[in-house]
């Protein structure tokens, strides 16, 4: 059994970009592995799943790298998404990589496009609801749409994603995929308030880094059965039922902050933002 941990940020990570001034649109960008968090991908079925394969939502880490042309703007940067619990020979088989569609980010749009990745493979899925262990599992992502303006600068992802489980009988499966970074672990949506608590506990159980993501997205503490039974992301993260004990021996399941809405999860316009919740505008509409 191979054994990972996860430990959070536990600060910001200052990150320099110079370019012209002339430039008013800022480069395409993703969350970097170099801050010590991967992405949490959620997969929702965008198809009705057939008996014998992985039933309903499904989830994934993926750790992100970049490369781009220095001294200039054609070709764009290469990007590198790493399946985080693969352990194929060669590594380079984990990697799904594709390139930005530009080097910055198009006038008049917050989101940079990725139109196709490599597949990547991970040998050792665990999807829940599944009546069959998984096999050699490749995951295609393509139409990834990255939120890579300013404030954001490619904290969340949409894409599709096809996935192949390798269980026989079951067919490629369809999904939207929707991934937040970095990850902030949370034992309930307290903790995934954006403002940080001056000597408050550090996540799950306290707000002292806050969720670490932008006042204006919308999230929430994601305590989804899938997540929270998925083996392979719980021996990773620390995550899972009962993974955090308190002062006083009691167990508490801990989760991830994940966004409340589809892609890109803003507060909409004319929303209130507070140190109370990121927007005042009732429950989110992704599954909780």
């Amino acid at each position: 059994m191979r054994s990972h941990r996860f430990i959070p940020v536990l600060g910001a990570v200052l990150v320099v970009l110079v370019a012209c001034a002339e430039l008013s649109e800022p480069p395409c960008l993703i969350g970097l592995s170099d801050s010590l968090s991967p992405y949490l991908v959620q997969l929702r079925p965008g198809e009705t799943i057939p008996a014998g394969c992985p039933q309903g939502q499904q989830y994934q880490l993926l750790w992100a790298s970049m490369y781009p042309t220095y001294g200039k703007t054609d070709p764009p940067p290469e990007v590198a998404f790493q399946l985080a619990g693969s352990m194929v020979d060669p590594a380079s088989g984990a990697q799904a990589t594709g390139r930005f569609a530009t080097f910055f980010t198009p006038p008049g749009s917050d989101v940079c496009t990725i139109p196709e990745l490599t597949p990547a493979t991970d040998d050792s899925v665990s999807p829940v609801n599944s009546e069959s262990d998984a096999g050699l599992t490749t995951y295609t992502f393509s139409e990834m749409k990255v939120l890579s303006d300013a404030l954001h600068q490619g904290g969340q992802f949409e894409a599709t994603a096809v996935v192949d489980y390798g269980i026989p009988g079951c067919p490629a499966l369809h999904y939207v995929a929707q991934a937040v970074f970095p990850i902030t672990p949370c034992l309930d949506d307290s903790i995934c308030l954006p403002t940080p608590v001056p000597n408050a506990p550090l996540p799950p159980a306290g707000r002292g880094l806050g969720s670490l993501l932008p006042a204006d997205n919308r999230a929430f503490c994601d305590l989804d059965a899938a997540l929270l039974d998925n083996q392979e992301i719980a021996s990773y993260l620390g995550t899972g039922r009962g993974a955090y004990i308190d002062a006083d021996g009691g167990a508490h399941d801990v989760g991830v902050c994940f966004f409340s809405e589809p892609f890109p999860s803003l507060c909409p316009a004319g929303s209130s933002l507070s140190t109370t919740g990121p927007c005042l505008v009732g429950p989110g509409s992704n599954p909780h």
